[in-house]
């Protein structure tokens, strides 16, 4: 499934985005599907939600923060750069594993993908024992050797241990035959082992049920179960671009036009003259057109369908992970993402807290082993994220009032975006504010203390023009 999710996620599924298409001439011809690429989207959105350079990591003493934010933040590991990435990773494969050791005399942060990792002691969803795989060639084309590098991490209540193999082979497709590993990494040990009540790994997973394999304890995609959502929305936004190209203006011409004439000149010379561009696409040549006037066909745009067809996909597609109706909006030139502020009660709010738990708990580890190998002391570690985006529920409808006041927005969009009724109760709750006003308010003011203009003023408005 993961090798699935990962195509998804890169942006071309070949047995989706290329299709073979019949012709009208019966002829067959390889076509490709235009994507939008909402994986993508959506796992950059969730790492984003999640992590920013607002989030404060600190330990009890400044100095010893500093430190760790030295090593974090080291060229080698350039944490604020590849820790975000990694995290988009892990919500598109549904695993990812950290790894932390020390080098040349460097703390360093392996940032390792799911599909080349495999559990093989857990109880439960908690992983205490996993092996993570690399390949590396030597050599030419016609004598390239394959090497591959395993290394198995375990963790056993008191203690990390860490074991290297290295395999060799003369296929691609093959482990081949294990080799000493110091021959070909002398300055890296076989085997190490660590008296600690941390591992120095940590498995990342997004807080979602794996509904594929009820017995594993990987993680699943983010976006596991809307691949057909995807498929749906690719679809649509390829006819939506075809639309474009195909229902551009034609005009039908014999096709006995397009052929070039002879033109003898006042110099005696012939010249051929074609009265038509045979480059420009609006002409469409057939036949049976002789003595007949050119015809002009113009094809109506289904513009407005399209956009609304696809942002009913992108709804589904945002409930569907978690981050609420409304998260996304197409326009017809790209995706946008709702860049208001989310409330405390909305389906966003309680998604990034869900996810926050694994994420927090997976930092916390990694922290506690750099600060191991780099014998940097603490007693405590405290992880800050950065609630900015959020706002409480009475707060944003205090500011949709102010809005509304300051006729900054209708009395419409307060009452759908900010006290979410929908478009049914918004007509009936206007309907009483209606008659409300013309019972208990001041002639000129409506519900909420607004001024209005009456029949009256309009008229002395007219009088004195």
């Amino acid at each position: 499934m993961m090798a699935i999710w990962k195509s998804w996620y890169r942006g071309n599924v070949n047995d989706f985005h290329y299709f073979n298409m019949k012709m009208a001439d019966s002829t067959t011809k390889r076509c490709e599907r235009l994507t939008m690429n909402m994986p993508k989207k959506v796992c950059e959105d969730f790492a984003k939600l999640l992590w920013s350079e607002k989030v404060q990591i600190k330990l009890d003493k400044k100095k010893n923060t500093e430190r760790l934010l030295e090593v974090l933040d080291s060229k080698e590991n350039n944490f604020k750069v590849n820790f975000p990435d990694f995290l988009e990773r892990v919500f598109a494969l549904g695993t990812g594993v950290t790894v932390e050791y020390k080098k040349n005399g460097k703390s360093l942060i392996d940032f390792i993908d799911g599909d080349v990792v495999i559990p093989y002691k857990y109880t439960n969803s908690y992983i205490n024992g996993l092996i993570t795989i690399s390949r590396f060639t030597e050599g030419s084309d016609t004598k390239k050797k394959y090497f591959t590098h395993i290394t198995y991490h375990e963790f056993n209540g008191n203690k990390y241990t860490k074991l290297n193999e290295l395999y060799i082979s003369e296929t691609e497709t093959t482990l081949g035959k294990e080799i000493n590993f110091n021959d070909m990494f002398p300055d890296v040990l076989e085997f190490e082992e660590f008296d600690t009540d941390n591992p120095h790994f940590q498995v990342w997973e997004p807080v979602v049920a794996n509904n594929f394999d009820t017995d594993s304890p990987m993680g699943i995609s983010i976006f596991a179960n809307q691949i057909d959502k995807f498929k749906a929305i690719d679809t649509t936004y390829d006819s939506f671009n075809r639309e474009f190209r195909t229902g551009k203006k034609r005009v039908l011409i014999d096709r006995t036009a397009v052929k070039k004439k002879t033109e003898v000149d006042s110099d005696g010379n012939i010249n051929y003259v074609s009265y038509f561009d045979n480059n420009d696409e609006v002409y469409v040549a057939i036949a049976g057109m002789e003595n007949q006037p050119v015809k002009e066909i113009d094809f109506k745009l289904r513009y407005q369908e399209h956009i609304n067809s696809i942002n009913a996909h992108l709804n589904y597609i945002s409930a569907g992970v978690g981050l609420g109706q409304n998260y996304y909006n197409f326009n017809g030139q790209g995706v946008k993402t709702a860049t208001e502020v989310v409330s405390e009660n909305s389906d966003t709010y309680r998604t990034k807290k869900h996810h926050e738990t694994m994420v927090n708990d997976c930092l916390y580890g990694l922290i506690k082993a750099i600060c191991e190998i780099e014998k940097i002391p603490f007693k405590t570690i405290n992880i800050v994220f950065d609630d900015s985006i959020i706002e409480d529920e009475n707060a944003l409808i205090q500011r949709g009032l102010e809005l509304y006041q300051n006729k900054v927005i209708s009395l419409e969009k307060f009452m759908k975006k900010y006290l979410h009724y929908e478009d049914s109760e918004i007509q009936e709750e206007m309907a009483k504010i209606e008659n409300e006003n013309k019972l208990v308010q001041p002639a000129g003011m409506d519900f909420f203390g607004m001024e209005q203009e009456t029949e009256s003023q309009e008229e002395e408005v007219v009088e004195e023009g």
